[in-house]
């Protein structure tokens, strides 16, 4: 199984991270832009509160009745006209405001008003100057602090200049009633713009940390967990299809947690089931060579003809990059290759002389007697098909089916050429062992021909690396 850079499980998990930390970055941000205009309201109520107390102070509230009946400006109204004019300039204030309403309409009716004109665009009301508020945040405040006694009301107002908040609070006179609103409107644009420069600098540094977070924890979780669950993936996907040895990166996280106790006991698992399969394999090889044996016994002039064959089909598949239980598939076929001569009477198999045309079609009978008893194995691939085609010719003249070329399944050519060269370089009942030379010699006559070029070049290369002739029956 091929790595992955993130699995499947770790995309899940990089995407729940992802979403969770787009959450988490939101309620930061959420509590962060919250705390800030919490800490403005609360600072300008407590300033505005401040100022509206020191603003009380100047004002006689029962005047205010006789102001309603008479609204001419005595040098009463004028003192305190000054007064607030100076809180205007003290804090800062676009508009500081004293005003008696009207239920249920709610008209307002000024005593008090900044003359100051400070942005060019008000003028002083006269005093008694009536006027119906249109604007409903207007109506809205003014009825919450004459008819439920809220102690500070304040809106929001945006112009062309900027934006604004006007806050009110009551006024009473002896008798603890309300009797008038006394009204700040104080420039916020300041505020509004810092506000924005820090939601600007939370929603980057918001988003730096997230992307730091997911990151961090995305290569933390693939390395702590991940890629231990991948090497036993892994390891038991190779072992499945390998039955090889256990890989020993399995024991590097030893015991210490949870995955390395897993990794530790899949090692052990493996181990258990490689030392059974070998055992398995070995009693395989065992009986088949025990087999080739008593099959190999009952010609006289084919000792170890069955092994020897089994060794070059083996070293052809392995020159040819397979693995090694394909190797051993192919050995083990190659070794019971003749298993269907049991089938062939010895008085044939053992003949000195030469065979009638009767006894050769008795003879090549037994690639389908072999064939036919091995069949019923079904652990080994293929292993009846090296016994039923190893006589196929490459150029279709073969027995007993006569396939030709890439037909003839790839097991019966590697074991034809095999089979051939130890014929030639063992003792026969009539003839001795061939030299080097010839059986070289005849391999590549036979290339096209009766053999597979592929294999027989490799043959070839196995003959020009034996020095000391020592790929042939030995005395």
């Amino acid at each position: 199984m091929t790595k992955k850079a993130f699995p499947v499980i770790t995309k899940r998990v990089l995407l729940f991270i992802s979403v969770a930390g787009f959450i988490l970055c939101a309620l930061i941000f959420a509590a962060s832009y919250w705390a800030f205009n919490r800490q403005f309201t609360e600072q300008y109520d407590a300033d505005i509160l401040e100022i509206a107390a020191a603003a009380r102070a100047c004002l006689n509230p029962d005047d205010f009745e006789r102001y309603r009946q008479d609204p001419v400006a005595d040098q009463r109204h004028k003192n305190v006209l000054e007064l607030l004019q100076l809180f205007v300039d003290e804090f800062d204030l676009n508009v500081i405001y004293v005003s008696a309403v009207e239920a249920p309409e709610y008209r307002h009716i000024f005593y008090f008003y900044d003359p100051v004109n400070k942005h060019g665009k008000w003028k002083p009301y006269p005093l008694g100057y009536e006027e119906d508020y249109y604007e409903e945040s207007y109506h809205r405040t003014t009825k919450r602090v004459y008819e439920e006694g809220a102690e500070l009301v304040r809106h929001t107002i945006k112009s062309r200049i900027g934006s604004h908040i006007t806050a009110q609070v009551p006024v009473y006179d002896s008798k603890g009633n309300i009797v008038a609103l006394l009204g700040a409107q104080k420039n916020v644009q300041g505020f509004v713009d810092a506000r924005k420069n820090f939601a600007r600098t939370v929603i980057i540094m918001v988003l730096i940390f997230g992307v730091v977070f997911v990151t961090a924890f995305t290569v933390y979780f693939n390395f702590r967990f991940m890629r231990p669950i991948m090497l036993v993936t892994n390891e038991t996907n190779r072992f499945a299809s390998e039955n090889g040895k256990p890989d020993d990166k399995l024991l590097e996280r030893g015991t210490k947690d949870e995955l390395g106790t897993l990794a530790n006991s899949v090692y052990k698992m493996e181990g258990k089931v490689y030392d059974n399969i070998m055992a398995l394999t070995r009693m395989t090889t065992e009986t088949a060579e025990a087999l080739a044996s008593a099959i190999d016994a009952k010609d006289a002039y084919t000792h170890g003809h069955s092994t020897r064959v089994a060794e070059y089909s083996r070293d052809i598949a392995r020159r040819l990059g397979k693995t090694e239980p394909e190797c051993r598939n192919i050995y083990l076929s190659a070794l019971l290759h003749d298993v269907g001569k049991i089938g062939i009477p010895n008085s044939i198999i053992n003949k000195k002389g030469k065979l009638t045309k009767e006894e050769y079609d008795v003879i090549k009978t037994h690639p389908v007697i072999g064939a036919q008893i091995l069949a019923n194995i079904t652990q080994i691939p293929n292993i009846a098909n090296g016994a039923y085609y190893h006589h196929e010719r490459f150029d279709g003249k073969g027995y007993p089916v006569g396939l030709a070329g890439k037909k003839i399944p790839e097991i019966g050519r590697i074991i034809a050429v095999a089979d051939a060269y130890d014929a030639m370089t063992s003792n026969r009942s009539y003839r001795g062992i061939l030299s080097q030379e010839t059986a070289r010699e005849e391999i590549q006559k036979g290339m096209g021909e009766q053999f597979d070029p592929d294999f027989a070049k490799i043959m070839l290369a196995m003959i020009d690396e034996d020095k000391d002739f020592k790929m042939r029956e030995q005395n």
